[in-house]
């Protein structure tokens, strides 16, 4: 995202502010029977409530809705996994759900990592299963909020290539798989999908 576009959006949000922070202090008035007459027991006698409460609170919104497009490290990827049987050209069951594995170290994953998941999976019913691929899907978007719309837009995001499939044959080639920050509402489109075949 461009340095513009930041500027767009925090200029946006600060007019917003604005606009809210008018509209609250010429609509909300005390009600309270307070000695000074305006609830908040500071003594000034304005009349009005105090909305400090509010102003922080819509920050927080603000922020967190700004963060949603602001790029972060991954931390989690998803595994989700096929069975095929021994001929290796129908498949057996899929697994139904897909498991959600907390990266080690942010944007990397590991040759031992990938291992360990899926050796966990690979007895399944009494019947043993050996690797046959691991397929990466790896979403990416380009650095300016346009591609967040055209990704978004129906027209364009067939035309558009906003993601990777990569297979890997040989788990002993990978030595560690990185992974580029990603806007957050786009993180958990990554994960790997892992193929293995009735022994």
């Amino acid at each position: 995202m461009s340095i513009i576009s930041y500027r767009y959006i925090i200029i946006y949000h600060v007019i917003l502010y604005i606009q809210m922070d008018d509209y609250y202090d010429s609509h909300i008035v005390d009600d309270d029977d307070s000695i000074d007459g305006d609830g908040d027991g500071d003594g000034d006698g304005d009349g009005l409530l105090d909305t400090q409460w509010i102003h922080e609170y819509e920050n927080k919104i603000l922020f967190s809705e700004y963060h949603l497009f602001l790029k972060s490290d991954i931390t989690r990827v998803s595994f989700r996994f096929i069975y095929l049987d021994r001929n290796k050209d129908c498949i057996q069951f899929i697994h139904p759900l897909a498991e959600s594995y907390t990266l080690q170290c942010a944007n990397q994953i590991t040759q031992s990592e990938i291992f360990q998941i899926i050796y966990r999976h690979q007895k399944n019913n009494k019947k043993y299963y050996n690797f046959h691929s691991l397929l990466l899907y790896d979403f990416q978007l380009g650095d300016d909020n346009v591609s967040v719309a055209k990704y978004l837009s129906a027209e364009t995001a067939a035309d558009e290539e906003f993601g990777r499939m990569i297979e890997y044959t040989n788990i002993l080639s990978i030595d560690t798989i990185y992974f580029q920050p990603l806007i957050a509402m786009f993180q958990d489109l990554i994960g790997f999908t892992v193929v293995l075949y009735q022994d």
